[in-house]
């Protein structure tokens, strides 16, 4: 490229510039923010995130079980299932800061959003601790959406911050709720092999897929079938 042809949309280094800026002076680069012109660079910011969020969180399973396949899939979905969420999530939070008096529409809301990412590759390093990683993500978020509605839009910190903490607190009453079910859920799929939640959350990687592979062959609620089956030994 010649000295005179401006700078590409796509940098790595500026996409981990802008992650650096939001994490460690969020109120600046809020403050700072475009709040016009095209949406190129933070979509392209969210997929870059969400790429290194999947590669943290898949890394231990590559090292240790050499897992590519499954890694290639998720580098795949995870770019524009992401995007498609940021999109779905500025849609919900703009009606949440235009509640709350907030001049701005979509566009900027999606920006303030989009920003959010960069906490992604952070937690992501956490995503092997139950709980923990999705509620640091959902405080750490709350936390930057109440400082883009002081910078940002124009709301009162208290009253930006009684909301956030609401929302937060929905989210993840939400996420222990779903958690909570998926692993009910799995314990009565395991009940017909004879093998309770902690013994499978206590089997290796490997275990865990051959266990599985006996679930998708045994209907819901099909117990009788699991008496003829390799369960019944």
């Amino acid at each position: 490229m010649s000295q005179t042809s401006p700078a590409p949309i796509f940098s790595l280094q500026r996409m981990a510039q802008l992650a650096l800026y939001v994490i460690v002076r969020p109120a600046e680069y809020f403050r700072t923010m475009p709040r016009q012109g095209p949406l190129a660079e933070p979509m392209l910011f969210v997929m870059v995130m969400a790429i290194a969020a999947a590669l943290l969180a898949s890394l231990p399973l590559l090292l240790l079980h050499g897992q590519a396949p499954a890694l290639l899939d998720i580098l795949v979905l995870t770019p524009g299932l992401s995007l498609g969420a940021v999109f779905i999530a500025s849609a919900i939070v703009m009606l949440l800061w235009k509640a709350l008096g907030s001049p701005h529409g979509y566009q900027v809301a999606f920006r303030c959003v989009a920003a959010t990412m960069a906490l992604a590759p952070v937690t992501a390093l956490l995503a092997f601790v139950p709980y923990v990683g999705a509620v640091l993500n959902i405080a750490w978020t709350m936390y930057l959406w109440t400082i883009a509605s002081v910078e940002v839009h124009g709301i009162s910190q208290r009253k930006a911050a009684v909301a956030f903490t609401l929302l937060g607190l929905l989210m993840a009453g939400g996420i222990w709720q779903m958690q909570s079910m998926q692993a009910q859920i799995l314990a009565e799929r395991l009940e017909p092999l004879g093998i309770t939640l902690e013994q499978f959350e206590a089997m290796s990687l490997q275990e865990q897929n051959r266990v599985l592979q006996q679930i998708l062959q045994v209907p819901p609620g099909g117990a009788g079938g699991a008496t003829s089956g390799p369960a019944a030994q």
